[in-house]
C-alpha cells in the first residue's frame, strides 16, 4: 500500500469504530473506483492490525488496479471478481454490502447512460433483493439535488431536488434518486437495514489516471504538460472533500448511524478557476481560460453552486476534523508524482 494512502487509512481507523465487522462477510461494488479502493484499502488494514477477520469480495468491471493487486498478496481473506453490473449477476448472502459501482465522471455518465440506470436501478434491486439480511450502503451523489434555491445553501437531506429531465446530466441525478427510493422501498417493506450516503465532490490520493474530473484532469495536466486550460470560465463553485473524511463518514454511516439518509462531503468552497489556480502554483505550472466554453456535452451544465449541510453526520460524528484543504491536495499531488514515476506512459505527458 502507498505510504498516503496508509497513512490516511490508519487515520480512518482511528476515527471510526468498525468492530462491528468482525468476522463478517462484506461486499464492495466498484471496488477499482476511488472510494471502492479506500475501503478495501481500511477494512484489510483492519484485518491485519486489528484482527478484524472480515471476508472482503472486491467486485468491479475491469481487472484489479495495482492497489487491490497488492492488498490481495498480503490479505487472503480479499477475493476480486469481474462483474458487470449492467447485467444480470450472482451475489449474495452478504453481512455489508458497500454498493459503490457506477460512473461517477460526468463526462462517462452522460456518454452512456443505458448502463448508468441499469447498475443505479437494476443492480441496486437486485442486491437488496439478494441479501435482505445485511447493512446496505447506496452510494448516492448530492447531484440528486440539482439546482439548489440559493436560500436553502448549505443544502440539507430533506430537500427533495430540483433537477430538470431535459439535462444531458439528469439521467444520472434521477438514477439515484431512484436507486435511493428502493433503498426506502426495501427498508420499510422488508426490512433491509438500508443507508444512504449522498457523497460531493470527493478528492485525493488515488485518483485514477484516466478519470476525467475536474481535479484529476487539473492535476494531470499541471504535471505532465505544465499547463491547465479550463474549458469554460471557472465559475461553478465546488465544495470538495478529502477521500479520508469522506471514507470515514461512510463507514461511520455504516457501522453506527442511528438514520438512513446522510450529506457526506468537504467544507472547502472555491471556484474551478481557483481549484486551477492552486494546482498550478503548487505544481509550479501555468493555467489559461478559453475565449469560449468547450462544447462537450458535460460541460458548463452543471449547478453553479453545491454545498451540502453536514450538521448531521457531525453531530453524531461529534468533533469531527476536516482536513485542511492544502494538506489534502499537497497529498492528492504528490500521490500522483509518486504514480507517475512507475507509469512510463504517464509520465511522458501522453495523459492531460
Amino acid at each position: 500500500m502507498n505510504n498516503i494512502i496508509e497513512a490516511d487509512c490508519r487515520e480512518i481507523l482511528a476515527r471510526v469504530n468498525i468492530r462491528k465487522a468482525k468476522g463478517k462477510k462484506i461486499l464492495i461494488t466498484g471496488a477499482n473506483g476511488f472510494l471502492g479502493q479506500y475501503l478495501v484499502s481500511v477494512l484489510s488494514l483492519a484485518n491485519r492490525e486489528l484482527g478484524l477477520g472480515c471476508t472482503i469480495h472486491a467486485v468491479s468491471l475491469s481487472g484489479p488496479r495495482p492497489v487491490i493487486q497488492s492488498l490481495m498478496r498480503y490479505d487472503k481473506r480479499i477475493s476480486y471478481r469481474r462483474v458487470d453490473l449492467s447485467h444480470p449477476f450472482n451475489l449474495a448472502g452478504y453481512d455489508y454490502i458497500f454498493h459503490a459501482a457506477g460512473y461517477a465522471q460526468p463526462a462517462k455518465f452522460v456518454q452512456d447512460p443505458a448502463s448508468t440506470v441499469a447498475i443505479n436501478v437494476d443492480a441496486t434491486r437486485s442486491l437488496l433483493e439478494a441479501s435482505r439480511s445485511a447493512t446496505f450502503v447506496f452510494f448516492s451523489s448530492a447531484e440528486i439535488y440539482g439546482n439548489i434555491p440559493s436560500r436553502l445553501i448549505p443544502v440539507r437531506e430533506d430537500f427533495n431536488g430540483n433537477c430538470p429531465l431535459h439535462m444531458p446530466r439528469s439521467v444520472y441525478a434521477e438514477s439515484k434518486r431512484l436507486g435511493e427510493a428502493l433503498c426506502a422501498a426495501y427498508k420499510k417493506n422488508k426490512g433491509v437495514n438500508a443507508k444512504i450516503v449522498r457523497i460531493s465532490h470527493v478528492y485525493g490520493p488515488g485518483l485514477p489516471p484516466d478519470d476525467t474530473r475536474v481535479m484529476s484532469e487539473f492535476i494531470q495536466k499541471a504535471l505532465t504538460k505544465k499547463k491547465i486550460s479550463l474549458l469554460d470560465q471557472g465559475t461553478s463553485v465546488k465544495t470538495y472533500g478529502y477521500i479520508a473524511d469522506i471514507v470515514a463518514m461512510i463507514l461511520f454511516v455504516a457501522f453506527e448511524s442511528r438514520e438512513m439518509v446522510y450529506n457526506v462531503g468537504g467544507k472547502d468552497s472555491l471556484s474551478i478557476l481557483d481549484l486551477a489556480k492552486k494546482i498550478a502554483k503548487y505544481c509550479h505550472a501555468d493555467y489559461a481560460i478559453p475565449a469560449q466554453t468547450s462544447g462537450l456535452a458535460h460541460i458548463g451544465k452543471d449547478p453553479e453552486l453545491v454545498k451540502l449541510n453536514l450538521a448531521k453526520i457531525k453531530r453524531e460524528m461529534k468533533k469531527f476534523r476536516f482536513t485542511p484543504f492544502s494538506k489534502g491536495l499537497a497529498r492528492t499531488i504528490e500521490w500522483q508524482k509518486d504514480y507517475m514515476k512507475t507509469s512510463p506512459r504517464i509520465g511522458k505527458g501522453s495523459k492531460g
